[in-house]
C-alpha cells in the first residue's frame, strides 16, 4: 500500500555474516583456530534499519539479494525484525546472497572479509530496479552510497521531496573511492545531506589531516548541515547547523565483538535526534550506549531495545555520581 507512512528509508546492503571467534587475528602466512561459528543477518545498512526498528522507527529497506537460500534468510530475517521488504529486489542468475566473514579475537578485535565466491557477487542495482517512490512514504532516507550512482539519484529525489537525508560514510577513504567515486562526486553528493557521518579516519585523506577541528573546518568548505564525526573508542564529536561542538566520550564495556557499533550509532541517533527531536547532547549519549552495548556480544544483531539502553544509561549515571 502506497498510504502507509515510514520514517526511515535504508538504501544500502543487505548481507549474510558468517563470525568466527578465533584464539587471534593472524598475521601474513600464520596460523589461527576457530572457537565458534555463528551466522546471522548483517550488512552495514541492514544493521543501522534493525537498530532503528528496535527503538521504535518504522523502516524500510531497498537493497539487492540473490535467488537463494542465503537470500531467502536474509529477507525472512529483516521481516520478523519488522523491517519493511518492499524495496528488496531479487536478482536471479546463479548470483550469491552477499556475504561477509568476519573473525573476531579474544580482544574483540576483527578482519572482515567480503566473499564474492569467483565472481557470483550481485551486480549494482539500479535506478531502474530500485523503487524510489518508496521515499516519498519516508520522512529520512540514510545512504551510504552502496551503490554510488543509485545513491546520487536518491538523495537528490529525496531533497526535492523536503526529506531529511543522512550520509553514513563508515570507511576508509580508499574503500569510498572503490566505490566509483571521486571528490568532485562527494562535493556534488553533500549538497543534498541533512547530516553527514564520516568517520575520523576515513575523513583523514579526503581532508589531508587527522585533527579533529582542521577535518571540521574542511568539511564546513563544502556542507553546512550536522556533522556527526565517529571516533571509534575515543566516542563522537557533533557540531550542529549553528556550530555547536559536542564531545561525547565513548563508553567502557568488556568489548567481545565491535561488529556492527557503528551502525547502531548512526540508528540511534536518527531515532533520537531526527525522529523524536531529542536534544543533541542526548541524542549522542543515547547513541553512544546503543553502540557499547552493541560491542558486547558478538555480531551486529545484538543492537540493543530501548528498555536495556535506559537501564544501561541509568546505571552509568549512578556509576558517574559515585
Amino acid at each position: 500500500m502506497r498510504g502507509e507512512r515510514m520514517d526511515i528509508l535504508g538504501l544500502g546492503g543487505s548481507a549474510l555474516d558468517t563470525i568466527k571467534v578465533v584464539d587471534h587475528l593472524p598475521i601474513r602466512d600464520g596460523f589461527c583456530s576457530v572457537r565458534s561459528t555463528q551466522r546471522m543477518l548483517g550488512g552495514s545498512g541492514t544493521n543501522v534499519l534493525v537498530q532503528a526498528q528496535r527503538l521504535g522507527a518504522r523502516t524500510a529497506s531497498i537493497s539487492k539479494v540473490a535467488d537463494d537460500e542465503d537470500s531467502e534468510l536474509i529477507v525472512t530475517s529483516l521481516k520478523e525484525i519488522g523491517v519493511d521488504t518492499r524495496g528488496v529486489v531479487t536478482q536471479s542468475g546463479g548470483y550469491q546472497a552477499p556475504h561477509c566473514l568476519i573473525y573476531v579475537d579474544g580482544d574483540g578485535e576483527k578482519a572482515l572479509v567480503l566473499d564474492s565466491d569467483g565472481g557470483k557477487a550481485l551486480p549494482k542495482m539500479s535506478a531502474e530496479e530500485a523503487d524510489l517512490d518508496l521515499i516519498d512514504e519516508a520522512s529520512i532516507l540514510y545512504v551510504d552510497l552502496t551503490p554510488a550512482d543509485l545513491s546520487m539519484t536518491a538523495v537528490r529525489r529525496a531533497k526535492a521531496a523536503g526529506k531529511l537525508v543522512v550520509f553514513n560514510m563508515q570507511e576508509d577513504f580508499d574503500t569510498v573511492l572503490a566505490k566509483g567515486v571521486d571528490r568532485e562526486f562527494l562535493y556534488e553528493f553533500l549538497k543534498y545531506v541533512d547530516v553527514f557521518a564520516p568517520c575520523q579516519e576515513g575523513i583523514g585523506p579526503f581532508s589531508g589531516s587527522y585533527d579533529i577541528g582542521r577535518q571540521i573546518v574542511f568539511i564546513r568548505k563544502y556542507f553546512q548541515g550536522s556533522i556527526v564525526l565517529t571516533r571509534g573508542s575515543a566516542g563522537v564529536t557533533a557540531v550542529d547547523e549553528l556550530d555547536q561542538r559536542n564531545d561525547m566520550p565513548a563508553f567502557h564495556v568488556d568489548v567481545r565483538d565491535t561488529t556492527g557499533a557503528g551502525d547502531a550509532f548512526i540508528g540511534a541517533f536518527m531515532t533520537e535526534y531526527l525522529l523524536r527531536d531529542q536534544a543533541l547532547d542526548a541524542s549522542l549519549r543515547f547513541a553512544s550506549a546503543c553502540a557499547a552495548l552493541t560491542c558486547t556480544a558478538f555480531g551486529a544483531l545484538t543492537s540493543p531495545n530501548r528498555s536495556v539502553v535506559e537501564n544501561f544509561l541509568l546505571s552509568a549515571q549512578h556509576e558517574e555520581h559515585r
